[in-house]
Formats: C-alpha cells, sequence, structure tokens
C-alpha cells in the first residue's frame, strides 16, 4: 500500500480567454502541458475546452504525489511559462487541487450540475463488489487463522487502497462519459501535438 505522502494530486486550472485569443492560448496550454509531462512524477495533463463555453478550459494536471506537484509548481521551467501566460487576454481563472478519492468522486468545476449520487453509488458498488468477491477468494484462507477483526481489518485496508488507487481510476476514465455528459477530453501524450477538444468535435493530431 502507497504511503500518504505517495498519494496521487491533481491540480486544476479553469482560465477562460477573451474572443480572439483561443489560438494563442491552445498553443501556450499545449507547450506547458508537455513541458510539465517532462517533470519528475507527472501522470499527465488533460485538456478539456467547454463547448457550451466555447472560450472556457479546464486543464487538469496529475502527479504522483503532493510533493511532485509542488516541485513542479514552483519549478524554473513554469515560471518562464507562466510569464508568457501574461501576454494572453485571460478574464477569469480559478484554480483548485484534489487529492485521495475526492478526485474521482469530486465533480471537476464546468458547467452543468454534479453527477447524481445514484451515478456515484453505481460507479462505487460496479468496482467494489466484484474486487470484495476476488479478495475474499485470494486473501479468504490466508485470514482464517486470525482473530474476525484483524482480518476484517486487512481486507478492508486492501479494497480501499486498490479501490482508490486502482479500480476507480480506470472506471472513472472508462465511465467519463456517462459520469460527464457532454464533455470531451483528449489527453496530451509527451511529445506530441493535439489541438484541443470540444464536445462534439474530436481532435486531431
Amino acid at each position: 500500500m502507497k504511503k500518504a505522502s505517495q498519494t496521487p494530486a491533481i491540480k486544476v486550472f479553469r482560465r477562460r480567454v477573451h474572443a480572439g485569443s483561443e489560438g494563442r492560448y491552445e498553443d501556450w496550454l499545449t507547450g506547458i502541458s508537455q513541458t510539465a509531462a517532462r517533470s519528475p512524477g507527472s501522470q499527465g495533463t488533460t485538456i478539456l475546452r467547454l463547448a457550451e463555453r466555447g472560450s472556457e478550459y479546464l486543464a487538469i494536471t496529475q502527479f504522483e504525489s503532493r510533493e511532485s506537484l509542488e516541485a513542479w509548481l514552483g519549478s524554473e521551467e513554469r515560471e518562464r511559462w507562466m510569464s508568457r501566460l501574461g501576454a494572453i487576454d485571460i478574464w477569469q481563472e480559478d484554480v483548485s487541487t484534489l487529492t485521495g478519492m475526492e478526485r474521482w468522486l469530486t465533480q471537476l468545476p464546468g458547467p452543468g450540475a454534479p453527477p447524481p449520487r445514484y451515478k456515484t453509488a453505481a460507479l462505487v458498488l460496479l468496482g467494489l463488489y466484484p474486487l470484495v468477491l476476488a479478495l475474499d477468494v485470494v486473501l479468504g484462507p490466508l485470514l482464517s487463522n486470525l482473530p474476525r477483526p484483524v482480518g476484517l481489518l486487512i481486507s478492508l485496508l486492501v479494497s480501499v487502497a486498490t479501490m482508490v488507487w486502482s479500480v476507480l481510476p480506470w472506471l472513472t476514465r472508462v465511465f467519463h462519459g456517462w459520469l460527464h455528459p457532454g464533455a470531451a477530453q483528449q489527453t496530451l501524450a509527451n511529445g506530441a501535438h493535439h489541438r484541443v477538444s470540444t464536445a462534439g468535435s474530436p481532435s486531431t493530431g
């Protein structure tokens, strides 16, 4: 199980740019995202352009730990990129940080209501039920000789860790369109150029 200091961390930047500045901002966003991808601990950046508000963007940057995220935020490379942002007309900016399970079950900033609670409950049940069954088969014989409270604690620790760091991230990617209909996403890969995608208009490289 990962140490608390190794809990993945996400920084979410929401910016609205003035009309006519979209192209420059998208070029800037692509460049800083590719630079961030080379920073130690980076797990990639996802860019969302909200189609209902054509000049509003989300940049979601994930790192393997809060420490690695803070190292990137304080780096000289990022400072150089941020100095270039001043030349682009930004109308509004909001920044938030997510860590732990909240990064999967918290609605990212954007238009519309958060996913209904039944969707969140269904997603957790979809991941937890087969996981508990599988762990019972695998861990049951190993824990059978331990006192029940101890065996249950070990089983819960393994279940929660697996859900937070493996199952929920995978499920939220698979069911992203169902959880957040109307938002298209495009993940930036190292060294590859992508146009920022909008809902109903896939990006091409």
